[in-house]
């Protein structure tokens, strides 16, 4: 067999077609279609195309505005209970989404922090996604970049119902693209036909001083907006404690060891924050007594499928953690795990 010859007709094949449809990528083979009584059930029907203007533009806290075009990056492929309330009525459908993580897209530029003298990391970073109807929905940074599962929230450009094998129920297909979070439990980020990405960080008066030796948090405040909602003092025995076992590993500095954490499920926080506007535009501000804080998404923090809701620790025993702290249980990299936590703060932006 001429290896050398097969090798050359398939880069010749790749250049003509690309390599999201032709016979050779990872990709076509999550695609193909299954028979009845097969034992894959997200590809017993055709993709459906989803359309779209081919145009995106990302701004913002960059060093240059972008219209992204998808045409050159990867495709990835996401199922999905779409549902946005908790009434039968409320379910739309179960699907598989392919398309383009929102993580390759933003991927392609270069990021601008307004707050970058005095604190550099990108974990205080968001992004808002505007449709063509002025509406916008809010992911972190971190749940695109430091999370365990990266490509879990896409730019959809095909759809497949994923068919009940008994009932044969098919799902109304939608018609245009849209952006989908496969891991949020109400879908009430899947926004249709996005138009514009805004990249910013967080906002308020942050006194950085990385410099103490210790710090000693006992009181968290969490606020909505500016005010004041709730105070949790240490311990919070009130809640239940769960622990956590974990390769802990910082995305600058590496492997830092097999660790347990042991917290109580930040949801136990949020009980009066659990309402849609906030769900889908929500920002928390999550800070430490020296001025560090990590940006989450309201979504992320109490409305997941896999319920990996970051942990609040309790510990006097561990260096740089005495008192509260938190730990990003569903992220791949510690860099969200802020120590000596002493404030939630709340927030809709552009309110």
């Amino acid at each position: 067999m001429n290896y050398k010859k097969i090798a050359l007709i398939s880069i010749v094949i790749l250049t003509l077609f690309g390599c999201k449809y032709n016979p050779f990528d990872a990709f076509t083979g999550s695609t193909l279609i299954w028979k009845s009584g097969a034992n894959n059930y997200f590809n017993r029907e055709k993709p459906t195309k989803l359309s779209y203007s081919g145009e995106i533009l990302i701004t913002g806290e960059v060093e240059r505005d972008v219209v992204y075009n998808y045409q050159d990056l990867p495709w990835r492929s996401v199922v999905v209970k779409e549902i946005v309330g908790t009434d039968s009525s409320d379910f739309i459908g179960t699907y598989r989404y392919d398309g383009i993580a929102l993580c390759d897209i933003l991927s392609t530029l270069s990021v601008d922090k307004k707050s970058k003298e005095e604190f550099y990391p990108p974990v205080d970073l968001f992004v808002e996604i505007w449709d063509d109807n002025n509406q916008y929905v809010v992911f972190s940074w971190g749940e695109l970049f430091y999370t365990n599962t990266p490509y879990n929230v896409i730019l959809a450009l095909n759809v497949t119902r994923v068919i009940p094998g008994k009932t044969g129920e098919l799902w109304t297909l939608p018609k245009v693209n849209k952006i989908v979070s496969s891991n949020d439990f109400l879908s009430l980020r899947n926004l249709q036909n996005p138009t514009k990405i805004v990249i910013k960080s967080l906002t308020g008066d942050y006194n950085v001083n990385r410099d103490r030796v210790k710090e000693v948090s006992t009181k968290i405040e969490l606020k909505l907006n500016n005010n004041i909602l709730s105070e949790f003092n240490y311990p919070l025995d009130q809640f239940p404690i769960v622990d956590f076992t974990t390769n802990f590993y910082g995305q600058s500095m590496g492997n830092k060891g097999v660790k347990v954490f042991s917290g109580r499920p930040i949801e136990h926080l949020f009980t009066d924050l659990a309402e849609k506007e906030l769900l889908s535009k929500g920002v928390v501000s999550i800070e430490g007594s020296d001025g560090y804080r990590a940006a989450f998404s309201i979504s992320e923090l109490i409305n997941r499928v896999d319920h990996l809701t970051p942990l609040i620790c309790e510990s006097f025993n561990e260096e740089g953690r005495a008192g509260f702290s938190l730990f990003a249980r569903a992220d791949l990299f510690a860099d969200r795990s802020v120590k000596s936590l002493n404030g939630i703060r709340v927030y809709i932006p552009n309110k």
